[in-house]
């Protein structure tokens, strides 16, 4: 075996996966390991190095390069995890520098849902396309443009957003600011809230306990055939498809990704989308456009970090990414 290799590193708010893999893609050591959000920034990156440091000593291997994915806000160019909304105490934190100076090795950080679109590009649903537009549906609604390998960041790394494209001017104010996000409408938690608004305003109707609903709830009520689940789906469907619509029209990808929790539903959200969104896109043939499951699960995080590990040997080495 190679005793070169790059690691990947993908934290979220309750878990941080961990690999190694050869230069020529070969895994050779795997962990995940609980974030602990309360124990800080400096404490949680000593875990991960430790088990990096780990690793590296039980398969003999020599570290060249490291890819970080983090939720953001991030500050890419200077390596920076600005305020992510679940790891709250990582306010302006040189997590790149903490890294780089651990191990002397090339670092570099993208987003959460950049790294997941590099993952199921080169790994899962995405091989073989030469453009995806990468879009997670969970808690919110992330997105990612790849464009023959390589992440589209554009002005202030914001590119692919689609969870914030205005779908309903007149409708909710959202987090960042504005009024009708998809993501005020679509995500997983926006899926909930409007299960449970529906059914407290149903006359007392209700029964069970409403702040137990999910968006997995609201699936698991359309496949046992409840009409108010299904009218809340559909509606779902309807401004999923006018965003991501939107999206394909502007930069026609070969394939559109969909990852994220609610993604698990298979073809209850994907058979009715594809649908839909046909109705709505006329400037080019959509047939032509594969609208996918994410197929790497929680895996997709950690190999696009990977991918970003083999980006920064590129950097170094050729001074392009």
């Amino acid at each position: 075996m190679n005793d070169k290799v790059v690691a990947g590193i993908d934290i979220g708010g309750t878990k941080i996966a961990v690999a190694l893999e050869t230069h020529e893609g070969e895994r050779v050591a795997a962990r995940r390991l609980p974030t602990e959000v309360e124990l800080g920034p400096e404490r949680i990156l000593e875990n991960v190095s430790r088990s990096v440091e780990e690793m590296l000593a039980e398969t003999g291997t020599t570290l060249t390069a490291i890819g970080i994915g983090c939720p953001g806000p991030i500050d890419i160019e200077r390596g920076l995890a600005l305020s992510p909304t679940n790891l709250p105490e990582w306010i302006d934190f040189p997590l790149v520098d903490t890294i780089k100076n651990r191990f002397h090795a090339p670092t570099v950080l993208d987003n959460d849902a950049n790294a997941a679109a590099l993952g199921e590009y080169f790994y899962g649903a995405g091989r073989g396309f030469k453009d995806i537009l990468y879009v997670t549906i969970s808690t919110g609604i992330g997105g990612a443009i790849v464009c023959e390998g390589q992440i589209h960041h554009g002005v202030g790394a914001s590119a692919g957003e689609v969870g914030h494209t205005i779908v309903k001017p007149d409708g909710l104010l959202c987090l960042c600011g504005t009024h009708g996000c998809l993501e005020t409408i679509a995500s997983g938690l926006s899926i909930a809230r409007r299960m449970r608004e529906t059914l407290a305003a149903s006359n007392g109707k209700a029964t069970g306990n409403l702040d137990e609903i999910t968006a997995q709830t609201v699936v698991e009520a359309v496949k046992n055939g409840d009409e108010t689940a299904q009218n809340i789906w559909d509606e779902t469907i309807k401004f999923l498809a006018i965003g991501i619509g939107n999206a394909i029209t502007l930069i026609a990808p070969e394939a559109v990704v969909i990852g994220g929790g609610v993604s698990e539903a298979g073809e209850l959200l994907l058979e009715p989308l594809r649908r839909e969104i046909g109705k709505n896109v006329t400037m080019l043939p959509i047939e032509d456009v594969q609208i996918l499951k994410a197929s790497l699960g929680s895996e997709s995080g950690v190999c696009g970090a990977l991918i970003l590990a083999r980006h920064a040997l590129k950097k170094m080495h050729e001074n392009v990414y």
